[in-house]
């Protein structure tokens, strides 16, 4: 709103979207299907994927600074001793991230936005 010059005069409506489950549901694998792909949508918007390559000798450092969910993924390059890194990091934190990254010889910093995650 605010970059086409727009501005909330009063709230008309608020609303909270809830998945209420029956004690007895008669598809209990539907259901676990709707809340998995609603909690991969949830996920989605609080990570981006953050991906670069580094000398392998830094990144140990590296991965200190973008541990990811689990742990990142790390691929090696056809340039000997680099590899490429690929780790979820939430929204919030990358801009500071991606200076710790620049900072540690990092390149090729990207941040690629998620649609879902599981």
């Amino acid at each position: 709103m605010k970059a086409a010059g727009l501005k909330a005069i009063a709230t008309v409506v608020q609303s909270q979207a809830v998945l209420i489950q029956s004690k007895h549901p008669s598809n209990q694998d539907l259901v676990d299907l709707v809340a998995s792909r609603i909690r991969g949508v949830i996920a989605a918007q609080k990570y981006v994927l953050c991906q670069y390559n580094i000398h392998r000798d830094l990144l140990d450092t590296a991965k200190r600074i973008t541990p990811g969910k689990r742990a990142p993924t790390i691929t090696n390059l056809a340039e000997e001793d680099w590899v490429a890194v690929s780790s979820m990091v939430e929204k919030h934190e990358i801009a500071n991230v991606m200076d710790e990254l620049a900072g540690c010889r990092a390149t090729d910093i990207l941040v690629i936005s998620l649609a879902n995650s599981r």
